[in-house]
């Protein structure tokens, strides 16, 4: 049997809420820092250029181009090692977003890199939350850029993906999306109710405690 995308999709979007609740990610955190955000989950970050020797840096990126992750064991943290050479290929934003998907891939103990497209998902709504923009009015791509330091790619892809949820929900949020918004602006009592949707699939428990203590 197939997997439900639209339930992995909504799976992600909830691991990136739950983060943002957790470490009381708000505004004033964006562009949001990974290393910094890594650093409070306990995750270590190290570049490549941290290992000075040739044929470790090529180990490296025959291993890959962008990055890669080492779960945690018992005698050391979980890493994520990533490309630091700038260029037309790295740019910040693109090692942001690595670190965001590699992120997802400790996080769920995946065994292997099956689907990175959830993995690029993750990052993308983690680095620039989708409820945000519908709540704050952003449609435009040097906003995105601006405000969330992605690159016009994600940006345009995220643009996709804001269309797609006015189209099919009118502009109206989740109860838990109305949480991320109350945590990163400090306001959601401008969203009327009849724009406050009832989760229509299971949270696994990760908003129930949540959503029963602010009575959405």
């Amino acid at each position: 049997m197939y997997p439900n995308r639209d339930e992995e999709y909504d799976r992600m979007r909830k691991l990136a809420i739950s983060i943002i609740l957790d470490y009381n990610i708000t505004m004033d955190d964006y562009p949001l820092d990974m290393d910094k955000l890594c650093k409070r989950m306990g995750i270590n970050v190290v570049p490549y250029s941290a290992y000075a020797e040739k044929s470790k840096f090529e180990l490296f990126l025959k291993r890959s181009k962008d990055g890669f992750n080492v779960p945690r064991n018992t005698k050391h943290k979980a890493t994520i090692y990533y490309n630091d050479k700038y260029g037309d290929h790295l740019t910040p934003a693109r090692i942001s977003q690595t670190k965001g998907h590699e992120l997802k891939h400790i996080l769920e103990e995946d065994k292997d890199d099956i689907d990175d497209k959830l993995c690029e998902y993750f990052s993308k709504y983690l680095r620039c939350p989708i409820p945000i923009l519908l709540y704050l009015g952003i449609d435009t791509r040097q906003e995105l850029i601006s405000r969330f330091g992605i690159s016009d790619e994600q940006a345009g892809y995220i643009l996709t993906n804001v269309n797609r949820h006015k189209y099919k929900f009118n502009n109206k949020y989740y109860d838990y999306e109305v949480l991320l918004i109350k945590q990163i602006l400090g306001s959601w009592n401008e969203i009327e109710p009849e724009l406050i949707m009832s989760s229509s699939e299971e949270t696994n428990g990760l908003f129930d405690d949540l959503l029963e203590f602010n009575k959405l």
